[in-house]
């Protein structure tokens, strides 16, 4: 996951102004370790940013996404959510219950990738993969509540 520092820097390298509003956006999302939602981002920001808009939130938030600061990550259980990004191909897996991410680093379909790219005539692609599923200190708190509720 970027640092601060890493996401500044890997701004001012696409030549991008990092205007006081963008800076605050940064720092916040700095503080973020799993998934987040626009709205958990608005609620943290409007705590210490209260004059950061709602439009300059999200056109930020798109910024950030294609220079690769930020990740947009599909949720099959709930709605669409942002990681802070990191360098290098990687993929994830996620806990649908608490939102933790772990990056995973293989990629199981890279080869079928590249000869599918490679047939289809493509340049300069790139794809994602995800597992969601349940981390395990999520799964023992769901059987332990579970065992409960039978033992009542």
């Amino acid at each position: 996951m970027y640092s601060i520092d890493e996401m500044r820097r890997t701004v001012e390298r696409y030549g991008v102004r990092l205007t006081p509003q963008r800076k605050a956006i940064l720092e916040v999302l700095s503080n973020f370790t799993g998934i987040f939602s626009v709205v958990d981002l608005q609620k943290t920001l409007t705590r210490s940013h209260p004059d950061i808009g709602r439009a300059t939130l999200f056109r930020a938030i798109d910024l950030y996404v294609r220079l690769g600061v930020l990740e947009k990550v599909h949720r099959e259980s709930a709605e669409d959510g942002y990681i802070v990004g990191m360098t290098g191909h990687h993929h994830h897996l996620i806990c649908r219950r608490c939102g933790e991410v772990r990056h995973i680093d293989l990629c199981p379909i890279q080869e079928e990738v590249e000869e599918l790219v490679k047939k289809e005539g493509y340049s300069d692609t790139i794809h994602r993969f995800e597992i969601e599923g349940l981390c395990a200190k999520c799964r023992i708190g769901l059987e332990r509540q579970k065992s409960k509720t039978q033992g009542v």
